[in-house]
């Protein structure tokens, strides 16, 4: 997962300093973008070095920090960089075995990501694996009615992930697709 952020942050960077891409606005490349986005794949690193030891609460607090982060005004990169936070906080609270707050944190996510990419199906893929969790708590509990409610959502959720990077692929790949 490391190497995707990575990736990912750089592609933010290189998009930056070309004044953005795609359907979004364009940012003026400076040095307040550069240094949020150096920022951010700092605490990330750090972040990766609490979670190879384990520690997930401490790893959680540095991807929080991102989310505190003073964003310029018109940054193009914002949403994608709050949608990749709560993606991996939520990975990180369902590491801890805290699949209610990772799915809260996800749900929030998705609240604040309007644009369809790969970080939104991410934060899908994630909120199914939450409701996958709920649902093997549920019957381990004997609650087999909200285990299988909890399996549904977790399929539906899943399948929406899956849909949107198909659609996303097929728009990258496919000239002319939608």
């Amino acid at each position: 997962m490391t190497g995707l952020r990575v990736v990912l942050v750089a592609a933010l960077v290189v998009a930056a300093c070309r004044g953005g891409s795609g359907d979004r606005p364009a940012t003026p490349p400076n040095e307040a973008v550069l240094a949020v986005l150096g920022t951010a794949r700092a605490l990330h690193h750090e972040a990766d070095v609490y979670e190879n030891a384990g520690d997930f609460v401490q790893a959680s607090e540095a991807v929080r920090r991102v989310l505190a982060l003073a964003i310029p005004p018109g940054m193009a990169e914002a949403e994608d960089l709050r949608s990749d936070a709560y993606g991996r906080l939520a990975e990180l609270a369902l590491r801890r075995n805290a699949p209610d707050e990772a799915r809260a944190l996800a749900d929030t996510g998705l609240r604040d990501t309007q644009r369809e990419s790969v970080l939104r199906g991410r934060l899908l893929r994630v909120r199914g694996q939450c409701f996958g969790a709920l649902a093997d708590r549920d019957h381990a509990a004997g609650d087999e009615t909200s285990a299988a409610r909890d399996r549904a959502e977790a399929i539906r959720t899943l399948e929406e992930s899956i849909a949107m990077n198909l659609r996303i692929v097929r728009r990258l790949t496919q000239p002319g697709a939608r």
